[in-house]
């Protein structure tokens, strides 16, 4: 005898759509808020939606280029500059316009990505090639990040007056920046031998705009001696001479002798008053001297990693530590206190490593990268650490298989491309999410998606994240700038956009945002009946004057499935709109609820779609849902 019986599915709640992707696993065995297809949506308190859209910050172009970095200075006053790297050359946002920063064109090569930290008011640049930069933002001169020492020796000679020395001297002079940090001392003069004289010090060099000197201290010997000692300072950089008449009582301080640049780096973060560097010619991690990022001083370096084929390529801050991620392994550089004789290096237990040097972010008090292994990318790896005195027990790194934070786009990250396209995965943190950009897929060589993994709190079924891809968007780089979340495109075409806007569009084209539900088998135990849908109750957001797609499809079926359109126009009229007796009164409400008649379908599975049905301008937004079938038999 066949089995009839009407069934709610499921029987006490409705379904919510937050679980994000999952296209590992097959599409009736992942859990019921997640999705085997989705993209361009968002999650929200158990809800899935359209993105939002795109819009270009800047009118103009600044040129055929993709951008090499985006930052955003910050002033101790507050105040914001949004920067960006086009062609090699340095840019600031002037209205919704980039305007060419003076001393800052041609600097760097293009193509080559410019690493950034922020300290004492200055953004520090470098490609891992070149000359290190630094700048203060508007009024500020673009200038080196450390003080080079003078290449050429002064010249001493008698003075037309003066008696105030007699002996034999030698003379040196350091450069000054505007932070009143002073570089090595030049080369060393020939011995002038005074005889009741003053001394007439010339050829004082004056540095290029470039090396960002403000002042020149000017050294001197005692009589025969061989310290440096401070004989004056001129507070400019135009005169190149000096009259000396200070006996040797009055000299002053030593000069610095191992004031050193910091090195070309290729990576770089700020942490405890400090600067950290990865130098690429060495594979060393430097760091500035306490307090003063222009100084590097020549035992200021740590080396990690072999020299060889485990060598440094990002880092990351972490609690009281510097991750150093290497191609093989992460490492932890543990600092208890500012005193680097107290800190301690612990490499991570996991043989992971990361050629990614933007692709590292902190989430959750963990620390997430892109892993690889033997020079594959195998997902997206978590550090965690249980304790303030970190231990090889309890220092650990998400591992491959199930426990990789990645796990459930499995599929999808064996896609993204490797090899020097590593390098251009980057991300940045916003609101309780990452933003991961990559180039994915066969044949591709710029980056043209950007994952979203959601941490945030709230999902209905307590999952920590959810990750969803978002197409149609080629991002080099990342910048949060007033509040607001913008990237920098990976085309040549010179543009900056705005994330995340109220307008459903990208940039005016349409976003294809749609997602797939689990393929659902029913209540338990009906997991082998045939059965007959009848309806599913849909509660939904009333987003606008447009309609939503909704498809359903049986038995893993992998055609389109069968669409009709569900109407997401508010009822209500808006003030000065209504039409007396045609128009109903007031605002309406914005959610809706509606019965979606689903017979004559038949089958064991069900699956369905909602769709923004790939117009500009138009968006979804599921709440939730239930649907009833009756139970036929075994079949």
């Amino acid at each position: 005898m066949t089995k009839i019986n009407s069934k709610i599915y499921p029987n006490r709640s409705r379904i919510h759509f937050d679980g994000g992707l999952n296209n590992k696993f097959e599409r009736s065995v992942i859990e019921d808020n997640e999705s085997p297809d989705c993209q361009n949506v968002i999650f929200d308190e158990g809800s899935v939606e359209t993105r939002g859209g795109t819009s270009k910050l800047n009118a103009t172009s600044v040129g055929s280029y993709a951008c090499d970095g985006l930052y955003t200075r910050h002033d101790n006053s507050g105040s914001e500059t949004m920067v960006a790297w086009f062609g090699g050359s340095l840019y600031d946002l002037q209205g919704d316009s980039f305007t060419t920063i003076g001393s800052a064109q041609s600097i760097y090569t293009a193509g080559e990505r410019v690493h950034a930290a922020e300290y004492e008011n200055y953004m520090f640049f470098c490609n891992g090639n070149n000359t290190p930069y630094k700048y203060g933002g508007s009024g500020d001169d673009f200038t080196r990040h450390g003080i080079p020492s003078p290449a050429s020796a002064v010249t001493a000679s008698t003075a037309a007056t003066g008696t105030a020395l007699t002996g034999d001297y030698r003379y040196a002079f350091t450069y000054v920046n505007s932070a009143l940090v002073e570089g090595d001392i030049s080369p060393i003069s020939t011995t002038f031998a005074a005889a009741s004289e003053n001394i007439l010090v010339s050829e004082i060099d004056v540095a290029p705009q470039s090396y960002g000197v403000s002042a020149r201290n000017l050294y001197r010997t005692i009589t025969s001696g061989a310290t440096y000692l401070r004989v004056a300072t001129i507070n400019d950089n135009t005169t190149t001479t000096y009259e000396d008449a200070i006996i040797d009582d009055d000299l002053g301080v030593e000069a610095p002798s191992d004031n050193g640049e910091p090195p070309s780096f290729s990576g770089i973060v700020y942490h405890q008053a400090r600067l950290f560097m990865i130098d690429p010619d060495n594979n060393l991690i430097w760091y500035s001297e306490l307090a003063n990022p222009y100084v590097v001083k020549s035992t200021n370096f740590i080396r990690i990693g072999d020299n060889t084929f485990d060598i440094p390529q990002s880092l990351a801050v972490y609690d009281n530590s510097i991750v150093v991620f290497c191609k093989d392994n992460p490492w932890i550089i543990y600092m208890p206190t500012t005193d680097p004789t107290g800190w301690t290096q612990q490499r991570v237990r996991a043989n992971y490593g990361c050629m990614s040097p933007a692709g590292p972010f902190k989430f959750q008090n963990k620390v997430m990268f892109p892993a690889i292994e033997n020079s594959k990318l195998v997902g997206f790896a978590a550090i965690e650490g249980q304790t303030i005195d970190p231990s090889a027990s309890l220092l650990t790194s998400s591992a491959v298989g199930s426990e990789m934070q990645s796990d459930k786009i499995e599929p999808d990250v064996f896609n993204i491309q490797e090899g020097i396209y590593l390098d251009d995965i980057e991300s940045i943190v916003y609101k309780n999410k990452a933003y991961i950009t990559c180039t994915y897929g066969s044949g591709n060589i710029k980056n043209n998606r950007i994952y979203l993994f959601d941490f945030s709190l709230g999902r209905i079924k307590n999952q920590p994240y959810a990750w969803t891809p978002w197409t149609g968007l080629g991002a080099n780089s990342f910048t949060v700038y007033d509040g607001d979340l913008y990237y920098a495109s990976s085309d040549a075409d010179g543009f900056v956009y705005e994330m995340n806007t109220a307008a459903y569009n990208d940039d005016g084209s349409a976003i294809d945002s749609y997602f797939w539900t689990k393929e659902y088998t029913g209540q338990p135990g009906d997991e082998n009946y045939f059965k007959d849908y009848r309806y599913c109750q849909l509660f939904f957001e009333l987003s606008g004057a447009w309609f939503m797609n909704f498809t359903k499809r049986i038995d893993s079926d992998s055609g389109e499935g069968d669409t009709q359109t569900v109407d997401l126009t508010p009822p209500g009229s808006v003030w000065g709109t209504m039409v007396y007796g045609t128009d109903l009164w007031g605002g309406g409400s914005d959610e809706g609820e509606e019965r979606i008649y689903l017979s004559p379908t038949r089958g064991k599975r069900i699956q369905y779609k909602f769709s923004n049905q790939n117009t500009a301008d138009q968006k979804f937004k599921v709440v939730g849902m239930n649907f009833v079938y009756n139970v036929k038999g075994l079949r």
